[in-house]
């Protein structure tokens, strides 16, 4: 919800777009827009806000506008308070966000919304419509790169995909980078995208927190994976059966048979993942829910976020530290990934959810799990844990042999031609995408501010993957 109180006499010259910037998570700077309209008869102020950047877009419910006074609250504690310029051009104020640090936040006119800008503009901001490719550099973060081979530059299709990328077809695609051999052969960015600029991966997430609880593992931190779930949380209480108690396997293949509803929309109250986000303990959420008394553990999967979160709370009891601290000085640091940011709520670090990695980072991600766990020839992850990690476990519609779920990963088979290719991937809200490809020896990331593109109208999704980009890929 965003509030606007405040009134005032000069509501023309408030109408419109105002943008502002924060700090949203360490190193990434968004944009916050709001869109304010008057209506011409009753003079009700209604409007919009966006944080492109955070894929979040909400009509704002309640505004009034009353002298230079301004406040808005854009829900879970967080509120900005300032006022008008004399000329009507600033809004500025201070913006409180929860357990952190107040900003100073100024909100100027803008005539667009941030997100509304070319897939790729020159220095002036003049759109560019043709692309030419370019090899990727080597920056120095341990990608070796390479270039494309004629086969894969002449590929007409994948031509005409990059096309109608430039002419605007896909316009909440920010990054496609992809790597074979090896090597990192294409690294393309548009819109909010950046080599160097984080992004959030939202539920890809979880795949990443999987990758930790199998290196406490491999450490022998973690010893049974059918332990019960209440064991990891000795100082809360719960509503988990005890006699067929979920454990930790369950959680890992979302088959913990709890009473839990996220297979409806995000915009809706009853969502126990956005129920779970507002709540003071998301643990305490997640361990108060009641079992499915149709289901029993491990035998079916329901896309459950509440146990991704548990895993975090898992790693804390087995490691001694939340699975930010963990991955920074296991994971991250062996990956070269020396910038990133890790959401938390309440306390408790998002490990359904809240990571932002850059391009390039996410996609060494997939290298490591391409290479059995090896980075650079260097073994992180032991060959075990990927293997049983990314296994087809349970399919994820009853019957379907080709989709399926593992431990905090996906399967699928690509089909193009004759060919039918297993493709295992980390999937997260608004089209974030990893793709390892061991057939073609490939991984892709595709990055995307789509939080409105619910039938992929605008983004590049699984067809565009099975259809255009590993044909052109093919040997």
């Amino acid at each position: 919800m965003l509030l606007v109180t405040g009134c005032s006499s000069d509501g023309q010259e408030l109408k419109g777009i105002w943008h502002a910037e924060f700090e949203a998570v360490p190193g990434l700077k968004t944009a916050l827009d709001i869109q304010l309209n008057q209506e011409l008869m009753s003079g009700k102020w209604t409007g919009r806000f966006e944080l492109p950047e955070l894929m979040a877009a909400e009509q704002i419910p309640a505004i009034h506008i009353d002298g230079p006074n301004v406040m808005l609250d854009l829900g879970a504690g967080t509120t900005f308070k300032g006022e008008v310029s004399g000329d009507r051009k600033l809004i500025k104020g201070i913006l409180h966000i929860p357990n952190q640090q107040p900003e100073n936040l100024s909100f100027t006119k803008t005539p667009n919304w941030s997100a509304q800008i070319p897939a790729r503009a020159d220095a002036k901001g003049k759109p560019l419509k043709a692309w030419t490719y370019q090899a990727p550099v080597e920056a120095g973060d341990g990608w070796a790169s390479g270039t494309l081979e004629p086969r894969i530059l002449q590929s007409k299709p994948l031509n005409d995909l990059l096309a109608r990328i430039l002419e605007g077809k896909f316009h909440g695609l920010d990054a496609l980078l992809v790597a074979q051999d090896g090597r990192l052969v294409l690294e393309e960015y548009f819109y909010l995208g950046g080599r160097e600029r984080l992004h959030s991966v939202q539920s890809v997430t979880k795949s990443v927190t999987s990758l930790l609880v199998g290196m406490a593992r491999d450490k022998g931190l973690i010893k049974n994976l059918d332990s019960p779930l209440r064991s990891y949380f000795p100082n809360y209480t719960d509503s988990l059966p005890t006699i067929t108690s979920p454990t930790l396997r369950n959680a890992l293949t979302m088959s913990a048979a709890l009473d839990w509803k996220e297979d409806i929309p995000y915009s809706d109250p009853e969502n126990d993942a956005v129920r779970m986000n507002q709540s003071d303990d998301l643990y305490q959420y997640v361990l108060s829910k009641k079992p499915d008394p149709t289901d029993k553990p491990g035998e079916r999967f329901e896309y459950n976020s509440g146990l991704s979160i548990l895993l975090g709370g898992i790693l804390l009891h087995a490691t001694g530290k939340p699975a930010d601290s963990l991955a920074k000085n296991t994971l991250f640091r062996d990956l070269g990934i020396n910038h990133f940011a890790w959401t938390t709520l309440g306390g408790k670090v998002h490990t359904g959810g809240g990571l932002f990695l850059r391009p390039r980072d996410l996609l060494k991600i997939g290298q490591l799990v391409l290479d059995k766990g090896q980075w650079n020839s260097r073994q992180i992850v032991s060959e075990a844990w990927i293997n049983e990690s990314t296994a087809f476990i349970l399919p994820t519609q009853a019957g379907n042999r080709e989709s399926g779920y593992g431990y905090q990963w996906w399967r699928g088979v690509a089909k193009f031609g004759s060919n039918a290719l297993t493709v295992i991937y980390a999937a997260g809200y608004g089209g974030q995408m990893l793709y390892i490809v061991p057939d073609l020896n490939l991984v892709a990331v595709t990055l995307h501010h789509n939080q409105s593109d619910i039938n992929g109208s605008h983004s590049i999704t699984w067809k565009h993957m099975q259809e255009v980009i590993l044909p052109a890929f093919q040997k």
